[in-house]
């Protein structure tokens, strides 16, 4: 008989920095699958449950999904949020439990929820399953390459298999591999021993992307290391800072077959080359007077007739929705207003009230609106535009990859506009895309699909902090990263802390040197 193998996703990366509570409606609009609606919403999509789908079939199993969720990241999950999704888990598995035993579960995690009932989100949706599966069924679960792991996570689950990449292009791939764990696991091939380390260290990511040292020597090591035969697997976790939680930062986690000296071990051998390799996650964002003379030098180049091979990528970190952040700051509009630049495009800004507006006026309409900064004032003020409405759309369209190829997104009502400061009436004009959900643009169909094409824009304007990269480095003449007003930059300073462990670095750099050579 088939192995009986329930299958659930629950994710969301908090932002404890953020106002915007996330609630059930957060949930339920990225989509909320239920049974086998989780299978039909992950066919042909580069996601964990179509991981857990592929490798359910060349393992064997008889799948029983679940459910499949996530949420944009924003502040904390409510508890209302919370109880109602770990309800839906718990639900399943009992009836799930009712039809017959079950041979193992398969959860896809992120690593830095944060909820109103509970820091550790994850922990709490582990424990949820250990209480309706009881002790000895295994459970299996993979994590976002940004996770805060904690010894808890490490406790309650058998094992625990992070991405090895940022963008993030191997998430169905990791699924698979947790997979293929689990069978192990029921066949009582391997007894998982783990190791967790946590070097003192608070990195944030614009330069953890893993096609560049230093992440990438890290990754490449943890690769090198799980070829061994007794090594189950070895996850690299750069962590979540805003999440502002004891576990948030680096984690190293490796898991062995029935060897924890080995685990250990390793652990500390890549914890203290992660450590080594610190400084390397530091830097990497320019300043904005930087950013305006690489533009103006685009009218040299091309007075010059020097070849043109792509827009220039320009990318404010601050205000990252896949971090936290709201979406709604126009400060990139803002710049390229102050350079009278011509031909560039920003996706996005979150304003439904501008997007009422824009469709109140009308295809070829035009008005006079006050664009972003409507969430709080830590994203910059509002910006005055005149604008004339070149597209309306319902927002939707599906990645092109090869970050979560496949998926559907939906940024609500959104409109397409032309425009200019409002003194300014023979000024250039910035294209915007103003949506009425935050998502952070990592695919060129954000463009594409709303009448742009990327690769003929001078500029580009994106909030982002890494996933951008996958789509956009290819087609990019320049990427730059600019660090706007907001609460998902690389500049921790402007966060008041309240639970992170301390000393930790780069915030506690002298301390956390001695803590971590005491420790060692």
């Amino acid at each position: 008989m088939a192995p009986r193998v329930a299958a659930a996703q629950i994710a969301h990366e908090t932002n404890a920095f953020s106002s915007v509570k996330t609630d059930v409606e957060a949930f339920r609009a990225s989509g909320l699958y239920l049974g086998q609606a989780a299978v039909e919403a992950a066919r042909d999509t580069n996601t964990e449950f179509a991981g857990f789908v592929t490798g359910a079939v060349e393992q064997g199993f008889d799948l029983v999904p679940l459910m499949a969720v996530w949420a944009t990241p924003s502040g904390l999950v409510t508890r209302e949020a919370i109880e109602y999704l770990a309800g839906l888990l718990r639900d399943g598995l009992q009836r799930a439990l009712a039809e017959g035993p079950l041979d193992g579960v398969l959860l896809a995690l992120h690593g830095a929820m944060v909820t109103e009932v509970d820091d550790d989100g994850e922990g709490y949706l582990l424990q949820t399953v250990r209480d309706a599966a009881g002790p000895d069924v295994p459970v299996v679960a993979t994590l976002d390459l940004h996770a805060n792991i904690s010894r808890r996570m490490v406790e309650l689950a058998d094992v625990l298999i992070g991405y090895d990449t940022y963008p993030h292009i191997d998430m169905a791939e990791r699924a698979e591999e947790a997979t293929e764990v689990l069978a192990r696991l029921i066949r009582g091939e391997i007894r998982p021993t783990s190791a967790l380390r946590k070097p003192p260290m608070l990195p944030t990511s614009q330069r953890m992307t893993t096609g560049r040292m230093p992440m990438r020597a890290l990754i490449e090591r943890a690769v090198t290391l799980e070829e061994d035969p007794r090594v189950v697997n070895v996850t690299v976790a750069g962590g979540f800072p805003p999440a502002d939680v004891e576990d948030a930062g680096f984690g190293i986690l490796v898991t062995t077959n029935d060897d924890p000296e080995l685990a250990a071990e390793l652990a500390n051998d890549l914890a203290s080359e992660a450590w080594a390799l610190r400084d390397g996650f530091l830097g990497g964002v320019s300043s904005f007077e930087h950013a305006a003379e690489l533009i103006r030098s685009l009218d040299s180049d091309e007075a010059m007739e020097m070849p043109v091979s792509g827009p220039l990528v320009l990318v404010d970190i601050g205000d990252n929705p896949w971090g936290g952040g709201p979406g709604d700051s126009a400060e990139l509009v803002r710049f390229l207003f102050s350079l009278g630049v011509s031909n560039t495009a920003v996706a996005l800004v979150r304003d439904p009230e501008v997007v009422q507006q824009a469709v109140a006026a009308g295809p070829r309409g035009t008005f006079v609106a006050e664009l972003g900064g409507k969430t709080d004032r830590l994203h910059g003020a509002p910006l005055p535009v005149r604008a004339y409405v070149k597209l309306l759309s319902d927002g939707r369209y599906r990645n092109d990859g090869p970050m979560m190829a496949g998926l559907e997104v939906d940024l609500g009502p959104t409109a397409v506009l032309l425009c200019q400061p409002v003194d300014a009436p023979d000024a250039p004009t910035v294209t915007v895309l103003v949506t009425t959900r935050a998502e952070t643009p990592i695919d060129l169909n954000v463009f594409r699909c709303h009448g742009m094409e990327p690769t003929r824009h001078r500029v580009i304007g994106l909030k982002g902090k890494g996933h951008f990269r996958a789509a956009f480095e290819p087609i990019a003449r320049r990427v730059v990263l600019v660090e706007g007003p907001g609460i998902t930059g690389a500049d921790l300073s402007r966060l008041t802390f309240h639970k992170i462990r301390r000393p930790i670095w780069p915030l506690d750099p002298e301390e956390a040197i001695a803590f971590a050579m005491g420790s060692g």
